[in-house]
């Protein structure tokens, strides 16, 4: 009898901690997934009063999961932040270049346009 009360309570604690691990996957999924801030608060919370109700293991396995993804998210973030900083930048070299190339060109067009004219307006000048 008491081997079997033991077993059964080795059973449905091993029925919560699966329940639980199953609870905390989706809740983190579910807080990487908000949109909103205020979504994002409010499963955080949530979170956070399902950790309150585990053994300090399980705690402990839950948030060093929790942080590995957040870790991993805030990675993804940094990354696709330096690119378009990256894609700015290459951006901003390119419309230098091509503004460097137009003024020379309007410089160019008008240093010829006055060297082909210089003549005419002196004559034009001299008439007077």
């Amino acid at each position: 009898m008491k081997t079997l009360s033991i077993s059964a309570t080795l059973l449905l604690l091993g029925t919560l901690t699966l329940g639980l691990s199953a609870t905390v996957d989706e809740q983190i999924r579910a807080i990487e997934a908000a949109t909103t801030t205020q979504d994002r608060v409010r499963l955080v919370n949530e979170f956070k009063t399902t950790l309150s109700t585990m053994s300090e293991q399980e705690r402990a396995v839950a948030i060093d999961q929790f942080r590995s993804t957040m870790q991993a998210d805030a990675e993804q973030v940094q990354t696709r932040t330096q690119t378009r900083e990256r894609n700015r930048l290459n951006q901003m070299d390119e419309t230098q270049v091509m503004q460097q190339n137009q003024i020379r060109n309007q410089n160019q067009v008008g240093s010829q346009y006055m060297q082909q004219n210089s003549g005419g307006s002196s004559k034009f000048m001299n008439k007077r």
